[in-house]
């Protein structure tokens, strides 16, 4: 069953390609296209299926795919989601002349991610994994006649490339060491594979995960790559391929927990975590404060993985797509509305009852409210992990920051709007816009209850053993009480500096702790580094090449005077032997 739902999204693109020359078809053969793969979930079974493709000497390769819990969830995430980022999307790209190309690509991206999602060797992941990069540059940089969208296209680009080799450093480690590709065979093999060989390999996949899930030091590229269409954002960088490398890493665990770098995860994690929460709270631009929350959140994921509370993490991994996703929504909407990005002036969401109740379902399960899903996910990793006091009490603040800067979000596009025209677009945005939102709120709502029946849908695959596992999924009544108060905490000191404004704190707040200009100049420098070091070594490499040309030239003259000596007729050659002779004799009689 795995190969037609991918096929699906491939279908639909390439009908696209052939309808040309009809502008009304490229919204309604991408819904129908994703809701038919979305009709497929039911059948999909957990399990591998192995594929023979072509040999290299004693090597065979196959394409493999893996069904975990994991890998289901995943899946249900992007087929679920799949068919409302269409639907709102027929009304937000509303130029029929960029419908076309818009679908293409992302039908593309779909057919990637589902392909990555149930990857079960490392041909089938280096497949996907590239085919995910080279999609998502083309929707970053859809808008290709404004500057902002390829600078960011290239830089996302770039830092992803950064992983793609390390991908490829790691794929000849491992089949050199263990002779197969085979995620199963690897991790079955673990306890008799040399240390050294193992660590160096899964250095790299670390490498690889942090560039394409947006962790230190290479965080800023997904900020930048909100000059995409916002049901880009909403689709790649919210739910589903910024996701890819903590679902690697997820799929993996074994082989990170072997090589003792969960460690090192969980430290850039934390790291990750509150450099994403300082510049959320400093940040001005409507979508990229989601974007920064977005960074935040994959790290938390990394941290509850690393940190041994992996059911934890697997929750927040499936529910923070739903609220994420119609965040992003919402922000498009504002947007259109106000025709303004900057979250000062976006303004006069109210006006749209609809939209702005559905909004605030998720805000307040980002900032971690009850009954709400994301206060499941807070309480279920910070609970989980309460035995370690440090890395509860980093949690702690940054669920505080979490609530202060999303509510600050929430407050500044809630304050009424001094422009009628806005009023009027929010209030004539269409049903298919708000559908997918309140949809989507809903679904942030209904989560909730997965919490209680999640524990046993993990511990019923074979995949995940005790040791993968690790600590349970709970929720304690004293956890949730303290989380509660400290998180609506942070929501009236936000209320008080952004709304009442008392002592004009807000200006002087919002210039702390924001280190975005910060990296992007450490990636300058680094860039002209490196670029330093390209020029030295191409002027080196012009220097030995120059070298060995004259050593060439100089056999070749060589060549042609000894040709000239040796012509080839014997009269020459008499007349040689008899001057050495001569020569000869002279010298002994001399």
């Amino acid at each position: 069953m795995q190969p037609i739902y991918v096929l699906v999204p491939i279908m639909a693109a390439m009908l696209l390609i052939a309808l040309l020359k009809n502008r009304r078809v490229p919204g309604p053969i991408a819904i129908i296209g994703s809701i038919v793969a979305l009709a497929t979930f039911p059948f999909i079974e957990y399990g591998t299926q192995s594929m023979a493709w072509f040999s290299a000497g004693t090597f065979s390769f196959t394409i493999t795919t893996l069904i975990t819990p994991a890998s289901y969830l995943l899946l249900g995430v992007i087929l679920f989601i799949s068919p409302l980022i269409y639907i709102y999307s027929t009304w937000y790209m509303d130029k029929p002349s960029e419908q076309r190309r818009f679908y293409i690509e992302i039908l593309a991206f779909e057919a990637a991610m589902l392909a990555f999602s149930f990857s079960g060797n490392f041909i089938t992941f280096l497949i996907a994994w590239e085919f995910l990069s080279l999609t998502s540059y083309l929707l970053i940089g859809f808008w290709n006649t404004r500057g902002g969208p390829i600078v960011a296209s290239r830089k996302a680009l770039t830092m992803v490339l950064i992983g793609d080799v390390a991908i490829l450093a790691a794929i000849g480690v491992f089949g050199a060491t263990f002779g197969t590709l085979e995620f199963s065979s690897i991790l079955a093999a673990l306890p008799s594979a040399p240390a050294g060989a193992v660590t160096l390999g899964a250095v790299l996949l670390v490498i690889a995960a942090f560039t394409k899930s947006a962790q230190f030091p290479f965080h800023e590229w997904l900020i930048d790559a909100m000059e995409g269409p916002t049901p880009v954002s909403a689709f790649l960088h919210s739910t589903t391929m910024v996701k890819a490398g903590v679902f690697s890493i997820l799929i993996l665990l074994p082989l990170f927990q072997y090589a003792k770098l969960t460690t090192v995860i969980l430290a850039f994690g934390l790291l990750t975590a509150i450099i994403a929460t300082l510049n959320a709270a400093r940040e001005f631009h409507i979508k990229k404060v989601i974007a920064y929350s977005t960074i935040q959140e994959l790290s938390l994921m990394l941290v509850a993985i690393s940190a041994g509370a992996v059911t934890a993490g697997i929750y927040f991994f499936f529910i923070q797509s739903f609220y994420k996703a119609m965040l992003f929504f919402s922000s498009g909407s504002v947007m259109k509305a106000t025709g303004d990005e900057d979250l000062r002036k976006a303004n006069g969401a109210k006006s749209n009852k609809l939209l702005y109740f559905s909004t605030a379902f998720g805000v307040l399960s980002l900032a971690g409210f009850i009954p709400f899903s994301g206060f499941f996910s807070s309480i279920g990793i910070s609970s989980s992990l309460a035995a370690n006091l440090p890395i509860y009490a980093i949690l702690s603040l940054i669920s505080f920051g979490t609530s202060f800067y999303i509510f600050r979000w929430f407050f500044y596009i809630s304050a009424p709007s001094s422009d009628p025209d806005s009023e009027t677009n929010y209030r004539a945005q269409p049903k298919r816009m708000l559908f997918p939102i309140v949809l989507l709120a809903i679904a942030t709502l209904a989560a909730s209850a997965a919490f209680i029946y999640f524990p046993s849908f993990i511990d019923s695959s074979q995949y995940f053993t005790p040791a993968v596992s690790g600590l349970p999924l709970r929720a304690d009544i004293s956890d949730a009480i303290s989380f509660m108060v400290l998180i609506s905490i942070a929501a009236g000191v936000c209320y008080l500096i952004y709304v009442k404004n008392r002592a004009g704190q807000s200006a002087r707040f919002a210039r702390l702790g924001y280190t975005g200009p910060a990296m992007n100049e450490f990636y300058k420098h680094f860039s002209n580094f490196s670029l330093e070091i390209v020029e030295g070594a191409a002027l080196f490499d012009s220097y030995v090449s120059s070298f060995f040309d004259d050593i060439g030239r100089a056999t070749v003259s060589s060549g042609y005077l000894i040709r000239r000596a040796s012509p080839g007729q014997i009269n020459y050659y008499a007349a040689f032997f008899a001057i050495a002779i001569v020569l000869f004799i002279a010298y002994i009689y001399a």
